[in-house]
């Protein structure tokens, strides 16, 4: 049976007592995993549920994602692949009629932001950002009601 490949309106699907889906992606080699397993800690305290992969490409983490019916694709970059793979992953999506939020974190040259953001990323958690960050912003996204929204 193919991926369902319908368009995501994540807060609006989301029941009261269900627990929101994130896809947690590492690419290609990256092998710099004590930030992105500090937030998936964080992740998991504050109830979301969490599905990890790694050595992954864009086509993969696409697949899985639409697979796993996730809310939201978190994915992290140490090694200066960010804008070609995130470029790949956000036609790969689109490709699969898919409006899942990517948000990204990692070792993003500031300079590189506004191209994230430009291609469709939701959110650059670059150094310096703390996890509770990036709880804040998928609740957000999960429920627009939020404080801070």
């Amino acid at each position: 049976m193919p991926p369902n490949t319908e368009n995501y309106n994540r807060g609006a699907e989301l029941k009261k007592n269900q627990r929101p889906r994130i896809l947690i992606a590492r690419f290609s080699l990256d092998g710099h995993d004590r930030g992105i397993l500090t937030v998936m800690h964080a992740l998991r305290n504050a109830g979301m549920e969490i599905v990890y992969i790694f050595f992954s490409d864009p086509k993969e983490i696409a697949k899985v994602a639409i697979e796993e019916a996730v809310d939201v694709i978190g994915v992290t970059s140490s090694q200066g692949e960010h804008l070609l793979v995130c470029s790949r992953l956000m036609d790969e999506l689109n490709k699969q009629k898919t409006d899942v939020p990517v948000i990204i974190g990692g070792v993003i040259p500031s300079v590189d932001v506004q191209k994230l953001l430009d291609m469709g990323i939701k959110r650059v958690f670059g150094p310096g950002s703390k996890p509770s960050d990036a709880v804040s912003f998928i609740s957000q996204i999960m429920d627009p009601n939020e404080p801070g929204s």
